[in-house]
């Protein structure tokens, strides 16, 4: 999770205000940070006018750095881990020292030593929780490529599992896939079309309905797949392999293998704030945190 200059300065002056031995901290206004000929400007005025605009997405950050400092721990990740990624990032984009490094990632928001690691460390334990660390090798290439470049299918989506398996049990008992499809499916463009979707390629639909749409037979049928628009059965109809050679579109599914894994780790970021149990003490942060609760 990339962190803008802005926010870490947020969570640094409320560190610092909730750590202080005072116990109005962040609203005793007796430090003055600026002067004007128009008035002074106090401490706890900032502090107070940062809460008011950024407080919410700031605890939400600091909260995101504890889960995974958690999760790191829990999966072995260790600062040489860190030092060895940093290494393997300077071979790659070819610069000798970590200052060099440094002045390069300033461009992309990334403003200190402190930001790298933090988001260094948060790929790691993405990476682990979904199981793709690292850069994919040839034989799990191989493996896509086997898979063809195009598949066909046709699903039905509807809202829960329990629902996906009473309708999987009716097709296991000889219904009809089109018919149910029409009559079930919450996906109204392709309900009319007794739930086919046509031919698609990698990158093109949502990681766990693509992962699973590639890995199924021709005429075979999917258990309930788990998305962000409910449950999917899905069914393969055909299957287009490449007509290039292995090594002519190695790198478009390189590109395409990635893109997957950096989606699926943006949903198990989600799904990491979800699992904590998470109590917030101050009522104007209470809705902070209802998007990991809904």
């Amino acid at each position: 999770m990339k962190k803008s200059s802005l926010v870490m300065a947020v969570a640094s002056i409320m560190v610092i205000s909730a750590c202080s031995n005072d116990s109005e901290a962040g609203t005793d206004n007796s430090t003055v940070i600026v002067e004007t000929s128009a008035g002074e400007v106090t401490e706890g005025e900032l502090v107070e006018a940062l809460k008011n605009e950024y407080g919410s997405h700031a605890l939400q950050m600091l909260v995101m750095d504890k889960a995974i400092a958690s999760e790191a721990e829990n999966f072995d990740i260790s600062e040489e881990d860190i030092d060895e990624q940093i290494e393997e990032f300077m071979d790659t984009v070819g610069v000798s020292s970590e200052e060099e490094l440094y002045e390069m990632l300033q461009m992309q928001g990334i403003n200190d030593k402190d930001m790298l690691r933090k988001n260094i460390l948060t790929q790691l334990v993405l990476e682990n929780r979904v199981g793709m660390v690292g850069e994919p090798t040839d034989e799990e290439l191989q493996e896509e490529y086997d898979k063809g470049e195009t598949v066909e299918a046709r699903h039905i989506l509807v809202e829960d599992e329990e629902t996906a398996l009473e309708l999987i049990q009716e097709l296991e008992d000889g219904a009809d896939f089109a018919e149910l499809a029409e009559e079930n499916s919450q996906d109204p463009g392709s309900a009319v079309e007794g739930g086919n979707l046509g031919s698609f390629t990698r990158g093109s639909m949502t990681p766990p309905f693509e992962e699973v749409a590639f890995s199924l037979e021709e005429g075979e049928m999917s258990e309930p797949v788990k998305t962000s628009f409910g449950y999917h059965i899905i069914e393969v109809l055909d299957r287009t392999a490449f007509e290039d050679d292995f090594e002519e579109v190695k790198e478009q599914l390189l590109a395409t293998f990635n893109q997957r894994k950096n989606e699926k780790m943006s949903e198990e970021q989600m799904t990491l704030m979800k699992e904590l149990d998470i109590e917030v003490l101050d009522e104007q942060f209470e809705d902070a945190f209802n998007q990991y609760t809904e």
